[in-house]
């Protein structure tokens, strides 16, 4: 094993990861290590072709491994994007050493689909990354591992508290905080039992009982720090009230209750929880997020979607579910973060009948005194938070998994987006895109990639 690490790690992670797995475990991670290299590598390719990055003065095809590639490019201040990078190769491969799911597709449970997504994020570099984390770490709480977590249940004297907090978590004048453990652990904080769950798709999101719970995790995943701010905390279930007085069409996973540690009189954003009704399928139905139908299974087979049957019929039934209520929505002020993640679809006999909305903390919307500063956008902000999250990356990845010419897939879609202020830009003008690279190396960054328009063919 050790002459076998030499030889093929590439990266002091790399070695680590598969020094601390187990014999087997370990060679699976060694096998899938040169996929899981030209997979992150893909993704940066990919963002030096489309992100307003530093010039490039090298040549790509040189490079076999992501982290020689940024090294030879030498941008100033990449090398903490240089060490997610790393990581996100080596919990790429990792992700890849699970088992397939056996349930037939159709089958599957809400938390069986989402555990389904074993390459995480479909651009991004830094789609495994979990800075923090170990190797054993990323297979006792990864949801591609399909690990049960026994959430800390955390008694919080001084706390603040928002909507309906259950009763099954109060004890007297303490709320009951369920901490994930990973959290637990590194703020050596108390409990009085645990909680078991699943994780989802967000990994510090879990399913149990009749909860969705959102917990904190000071870890640097994919793109951000995944804490819960005051603020998110304070305004969860007023967001959630809100929205649901203005989206048709699309219903949405309501934001139950909020709570958090006070320290120093504000909420904690190391100790907060937000909880959600857990979604349930209708008789007959598949409920699923829509990043399940296009991800790569672990056999390496077709994405999901393409047995689902005609890809031109099956796009055209989903694109009137989603396109007329987000457009409508851009056009009442209102854009929802409406990616592969945060949307779900409700399958009947494999074709979708509806659509369900999660995860209200990224919307923005035109200024209203009865919101928060920080979801405030002008008419410009809308539009791209719309066109980015939903048309550049959801669609997108469902044209690109679904076997059809891609220019008959958009015109498909075309003719669903109604006659709104926004339709001539979604149709004619470059499609803005997350500038997902750009922002792990610029945080402050507030410029866009984009994309030539797709409904021009």
């Amino acid at each position: 094993m050790c002459q076998d690490l030499i030889i093929l790690t590439q990266t002091p992670v790399e070695a680590e990861f598969a020094a601390a797995l187990d014999g087997e475990r370990a060679e699976r991670f060694l096998a899938a290590l040169p996929a899981a290299r030209a997979a992150v590598l893909a993704r940066l390719h990919r963002a030096l072709a489309i992100e307003p990055l530093p010039q490039v003065s090298v040549d790509q095809a040189e490079y076999l491994h992501p982290v020689a590639l940024l090294t030879a490019l030498r941008w100033p201040g990449s090398a903490n994007l240089a060490a997610e990078v790393a990581h996100s190769v080596a919990g790429l491969a990792l992700s890849r050493t699970t088992s397939p799911l056996t349930t037939p597709f159709l089958d599957r449970s809400l938390e069986e689909h989402e555990q389904s997504v074993v390459d995480g994020h479909p651009l991004h570099p830094c789609c495994r990354n979990r800075t923090g984390f170990t190797a054993l770490d990323h297979l006792a709480y990864g949801p591609e591992h399909r690990p049960v977590v026994a959430l800390r249940l955390h008694p919080a004297a001084d706390h603040v508290v928002f909507g309906d907090w259950p009763d099954e978590l109060r004890d007297g004048r303490h709320v009951i905080l369920p901490v994930h453990p990973w959290q637990a652990d590194r703020l050596n904080v108390s409990s009085v039992g645990t909680l078991d769950a699943e994780p989802l798709m967000a990994l510090r999101t879990l399913s149990t009982g009749d909860w969705h719970v959102k917990t904190t995790l000071s870890a640097q995943i994919t793109s951000a720090v995944r804490d819960i701010s005051g603020n998110s905390i304070t305004t969860a279930t007023a967001v959630s009230d809100f929205l649901s007085g203005v989206v048709e069409g699309i219903e949405l996973q309501h934001n139950r209750a909020s709570a958090a540690m006070r320290t120093n009189g504000e909420p904690n954003r190391a100790l907060g929880v937000i909880l959600r009704d857990k979604p349930m399928p209708r008789d007959g139905e598949t409920l699923l997020p829509l990043a399940a139908l296009t991800a790569r299974p672990v056999d390496g087979g077709p994405p999901p979607i393409r047995a689902l049957g005609d890809p031109v019929e099956w796009l055209a039934e989903f694109a009137e579910l989603a396109v007329p209520p987000l457009m409508t929505l851009l056009a009442r002020g209102v854009a929802l973060e409406a990616h592969e993640q945060n949307l779900l679809v409700g399958l009947v006999n494999g074709r979708p009948r509806r659509l369900l909305y999660r995860d209200l903390a990224d919307i923005r919307v035109s200024p209203r005194p009865d919101l928060p500063d920080r979801l405030h956008a002008d008419a410009e902000g809308l539009r791209t938070k719309t066109f980015a999250t939903f048309f550049a990356t959801a669609m997108t990845g469902l044209v690109a998994a679904l076997d059809a010419p891609a220019d008959e897939l958009w015109q498909t879609v075309a003719k669903s987006v109604p006659d709104t202020p926004d339709r001539h830009a979604l149709l004619h003008d470059p499609l803005p895109a997350k500038p997902l690279t750009l922002m792990r190396l610029v945080p402050q960054t507030t410029q866009w990639a984009h994309l030539p328009n797709p409904f021009s063919g």
